[in-house]
């Protein structure tokens, strides 16, 4: 089988660390895997992160342009190549597809909750379908992709509920051995907290976390990895609450330093009020680090609601520090739990099996 998978550029993000991982895993189980990448901002290490059996396609559009030019190339690679199957984990790549038979062979992943409309209205996007390909949210041409599929049972309600859509679920993978374990050990004074995600706080929620943070000062230790739109804001609010001292906004940081790292935290929180998924609390319970996350949402799916993890009432501060505090109390009935989830991941979200569960389904 030979696939290929599209995407706009390689940055420190879940979708970007799910492509590589499922790219390295497909080509170990002898597929002909090719990847397409749009734009010419790419992270150096993460380009250096993929298998070399697996074939990387750099199209160098200026990140921006307004040209098309890049997809003439475009479609031309994909004729030289010939897929089998074409992997888009943006719906807009659909757009770009001119030729039916490229189209037939066409599938998605649906990374997130779904937004915005699958087509905008007027002759104009009718006739010029490319038009479409600044149009707001994730779901433009979706109804007209023939696989669809979705990262947990939250995203495919969604668009059953809101498109009527049709999906399969597929969750998210990781290389659960790559991740160094959590010993036993209880936490010392102050709880050592890791929160890592995009900092847009009205979405990913960060500022529940400080707020709670805030509530139990002297009690824990909050460190966020991550970068985005809403860092001058969360520097601001710890500033402004005397909180910089237990509170640091450690910036972005690779996929290997997390995969070192994660083990030396007491507590990983997910704190979001919107999340299709969550691959980051999959890693944390791979690292045998105990979990929270918020109610109604993908991580919520991950834990099973309390079973392998904690859950707080989404968008209460209030709850999410009492959760700290219980769990702090109680860190031995958390050790316990934590054991139990790494097993669960080890046998849930192997990236090996993602990766089978794709290729059985295409």
């Amino acid at each position: 089988m030979k696939i290929v998978h599209v995407f706009w550029s390689l940055h420190f993000g879940g979708i970007e660390t799910m492509l590589i991982n499922i790219a390295n895993a497909q080509a170990k189980q002898n597929v002909d895997v090719h990847i397409v990448i749009i734009d010419d901002d790419n992270e150096s290490i993460m380009l250096e992160s993929f298998s070399k059996n697996v074939v990387v396609h750099l199209l160098n559009r200026a990140k921006g342009s307004k040209s098309i030019n890049f997809i003439f190339r475009f479609n031309r690679l994909l004729s030289q190549i010939k897929p089998e199957v074409i992997h888009l984990h943006d719906t807009k790549f659909y757009g770009m597809l001119w030729s039916k038979k490229l189209s037939r062979v066409a599938s998605v992943t649906l990374h997130a909750l779904p937004t915005g409309s699958v087509r905008r209205r007027g002759i104009l996007y009718r006739l010029f379908p490319i038009l479409n390909l600044k149009a707001n949210g994730i779901v433009v041409f979706i109804d007209k992709i023939p696989k669809v599929f979705a990262i947990s049972d939250a995203v495919k309600k969604a668009l059953w509920e809101d498109y009527h859509v049709k999906s399969i679920v597929i969750t998210n993978g990781i290389v659960v051995d790559d991740f160094k374990m959590r010993g036993d050990n209880c936490p010392g004074s102050r709880i050592k907290i890791l929160q890592v995600s995009r900092l847009e706080h009205a979405k990913k929620g960060q500022d529940l976390l400080i707020e709670a943070a805030i509530r139990l000062k002297g009690e824990v230790d909050v460190t966020f990895i991550g970068d985005g739109i809403s860092y001058d804001y969360l520097d601001t609010l710890i500033k402004n609450n005397n909180a910089d001292e237990y509170i640091h906004l450690l910036g972005k940081r690779t996929q290997s330093y997390l995969k070192d790292n994660l083990c030396k935290y007491d507590l990983f929180i997910q704190p979001s009020r919107w999340e299709g998924f969550g691959l980051t609390v999959a890693e944390a319970m791979a690292s045998k680090l105990p979990v929270l996350v918020s109610s109604g949402q993908g991580p919520s799916e991950i834990t099973q609601g309390e079973r392998y993890g904690w859950i707080f009432k989404n968008g209460n501060a209030v709850d999410l520090a009492d959760k700290i505090k219980w769990i702090k109390d109680n860190y031995n009935e958390a050790i316990n739990k934590a054991h139990i989830a790494q097993n669960y991941v080890m046998h849930t979200f192997d990236i090996s099996e993602t990766a089978k569960k794709y290729l059985d389904a295409y």
